[in-house]
């Protein structure tokens, strides 16, 4: 009888401090805790570390624009952790307004390129017909120079032979008027 008295008492105060405690008994403690400083601690850790990769990144790449939001995303932790406004949705916010304004530098820049690409491409094309236009001028122009050469040598000849003839002309006059 008493064991069994015993059993309902222990019972009964295992469902006292149970419901006293609220679910403290299901937590553990012990050397491998971490206190509420030390979380506070390690998620500010965590949030610098966002502007520690991002710095980095800058560094490694060499982007103005990757340091400049490094800068922001530190000014917003360092402003969040004094006010205790959610700080990754500010800097979620600030690589969105990043992302967005990248892509729409890079649809510029693919535009700028399109339209370099077309001009540059009407330009070649222009180019190839006036190689070709220059072509078939110098082709003319040698043909024309090689008749030129020739009409010289024939007006040079035709010349020698009307001079012979001139001669041989005087010639004859001159034995006519001496018969």
């Amino acid at each position: 009888k008493s064991r069994g008295e015993e059993l309902g008492a222990l019972a009964a105060a295992k469902q006292a401090l149970a419901e006293s405690t609220a679910g403290a008994d299901a937590l553990s403690y012990g050397l491998d805790q971490v206190s509420f400083l030390q979380t506070a601690s390690r998620a500010g850790a965590r949030q610098y570390d966002a502007a520690r990769l991002v710095r980095k990144l800058a560094e490694k790449t060499g982007s103005k624009g990757l340091a400049l939001l490094a800068q922001r995303i530190s000014n917003v932790i360092r402003a969040g952790s004094k006010s205790g406004d959610d700080v990754f949705a500010k800097v979620k916010g600030l690589i969105q307004d990043m992302l967005e304004k990248l892509e729409a530098e890079a649809e510029a820049d693919a535009t700028k390129k399109a339209y370099c690409d077309k001009e540059l491409a009407e330009t070649n094309g222009k180019k190839s017909d006036k190689t070709i236009e220059i072509e078939k001028l110098s082709t003319q122009i040698d043909q024309m120079s090689a008749k030129s050469a020739t009409l010289k040598e024939e007006v040079a000849a035709l010349g020698q032979a009307l001079g012979d003839l001139a001669t041989s002309q005087a010639q004859m006059d001159k034995l006519r008027a001496e018969e």
